[in-house]
């Protein structure tokens, strides 16, 4: 997971998503279970030439919000497929922080869902995606 979303993101630095997460100045965490990832998407503070940052695994800033769940929750989410206010309502996200600012930016995800998929047909893993 962590070599597809690394690439998302490394593409996706001109999108509106990322573009909204820096004028949010948002930094946000997913940590994953099933396998175990740590995702800290950084807008408040990117480094130099990027839009927002991406750290893997204990490293980088302090989140404003985190999102716990299920990897194969993740892969829904990253995929365009997963209905995020019935998620955190089921119990499937569990969610702590800036709720309500992070929620905010869930319009402008779409070009990084597409992102997602591009990439995980290009890693020969299309037959993965729900």
């Amino acid at each position: 997971m962590q070599d597809v979303l690394a690439a998302v993101l490394e593409r996706g630095q001109d999108t509106a998503t990322a573009k909204g997460l820096a004028k949010a100045g948002l930094t946000v965490a997913f940590v994953y279970e099933g396998p175990e990832l740590r995702l800290v998407m950084d807008g408040k503070n990117p480094k130099e030439g990027e839009t927002i940052s991406a750290y893997f695994g204990e490293g980088g800033p302090t989140p404003d919000v985190t999102f716990a769940l299920h990897a194969d929750v993740g892969h829904r989410f990253w995929s365009g497929k997963l209905n995020v206010p019935q998620a955190l309502s089921r119990g499937q996200i569990k969610a702590t922080g800036s709720i309500a600012g992070a929620l905010k930016l869930l319009p402008l995800m779409p070009p990084l869902y597409e992102l997602y998929r591009n990439v995980m047909t290009e890693k020969g893993r299309a037959g993965d995606l729900p």
